[in-house]
């Protein structure tokens, strides 16, 4: 690439001053993926082992005491992946291992669709943990999963129909494996290549390439969960809110998935040592740091329940109030990125 590059640029290229700044950003780099991602990845693998365990022997005893316990399991497992579902680049794209373990929003119902159409074949040669991950990614994850567990007539359906018992312990493995596989590879891989970010052909163009996709993982995710948690249930009025456009409505866990993204984003930003947030101004930390303090307090202050909040004006202005706190840290967030000359690229979300 740089065979006929002229000396000058060759030098420009290869300065002491950007060697330097390049050993900066791979330094706030390997500080965040050791103190942060790869703890997050190896809470997220352990949060799914009990899960996977109840599972394994829930089909030889389907009771409300064994239901209400895969229940919980489901809760401290999906807290695992709301800490990590921020990060959208790495382990997480290998064999679509994201929309495997989640695909939402799911916009066109498709994996009602699909899991109808499993269900009805009934066919345990599916099950088996290769042939399953073959299966369509709406039938593989959380949001399946949620649906055989947490209907009103989850019970009664899991214990007259054992392949659908049996559907659940496919999807607790699943959910299981991949869980595990992302630990590992950002343990025994990616954190090499995040390192050797700097060397010619691999997954990164240089260090500085890392510190964006960190920092877009904060900024970008910031208005993601605005936009699709928030302001897709809330609509233009209470009476026009959209309850089951929520994520994790079944289950009535969308208020604490918000919670988790936000302490997620807060460690992501600023828990490492060097942290995220020394590569923005000095001067544009403290309003940062006071947004998500306010996001923070507003969603403590929101009711546990989104489908309880909805229902009442005081529990809709609650999270609405939430909504706009998140709209206002990511605006504190895009005015220090605007003082800077990084640049994170195209956002779908805005549509600019």
């Amino acid at each position: 690439m740089f065979r006929h590059a002229p000396l000058l640029l060759l030098t420009w290229l290869f300065s002491p001053a950007l060697l330097a700044q390049n050993q900066q950003w791979k330094e706030v780099n390997l500080a965040i993926t050791d103190g942060v991602i790869v703890p997050a990845y190896e809470r997220f693998a352990l949060a799914t082992v009990p899960l996977t365990t109840d599972a394994a022997g829930f089909c030889a005893a389907v009771t409300q005491d064994n239901l209400a316990k895969l229940q919980q399991d489901f809760q401290q497992a999906m807290d695992g992946w709301q800490g990590v579902q921020h990060i959208q680049f790495g382990p997480i794209t290998y064999f679509n291992w994201n929309y495997r373990l989640q695909f939402w929003p799911d916009d066109n119902n498709a994996g009602t669709r699909q899991m109808d159409t499993l269900l009805a074949a009934a066919d345990p040669a599916v099950l088996a943990p290769a042939a399953f991950a073959q299966q369509s990614v709406g039938v593989q994850g959380f949001q399946a999963l949620e649906r055989l567990l947490f209907s009103n007539d989850s019970l009664a359906a899991l214990q007259k129909t054992p392949f659908r018992c049996q559907l659940v312990q496919a999807i607790a493995h699943n959910l299981g494996d991949i869980s595990t596989g992302l630990a590992k590879r950002w343990h025994d891989e990616f954190r090499t290549t995040v390192a050797n970010a700097d060397q010619r052909g691999g997954y990164f163009e240089n260090s500085r390439d890392v510190t964006l996709d960190y920092l877009k993982a904060v900024v970008e995710s910031v208005r993601r969960i605005q936009r699709q948690k928030l302001e897709a249930v809330l609509a233009d009025s209470q009476a026009a809110a959209h309850e089951r456009k929520a994520e994790s409505w079944r289950s009535d866990r969308s208020v604490r998935n918000l919670r988790v993204n936000v302490a997620a984003f807060a460690a992501l930003f600023s828990q490492s040592k060097p942290a995220l947030s020394s590569v923005l101004p000095a001067a544009d930390i403290p309003a940062i740091t006071a947004a998500f303090d306010k996001v923070e307090k507003s969603l403590a202050a929101a009711p546990d329940s989104m489908t309880t909040a909805l229902k009442s004006p005081q529990g809709y202005a609650a999270l609405k109030q939430s909504r706009d706190d998140i709209n206002a840290l990511y605006e504190a967030l895009e005015v220090a990125v605007k003082h800077t000359d990084l640049y994170l690229g195209f956002n779908s979300l805005d549509g600019d």
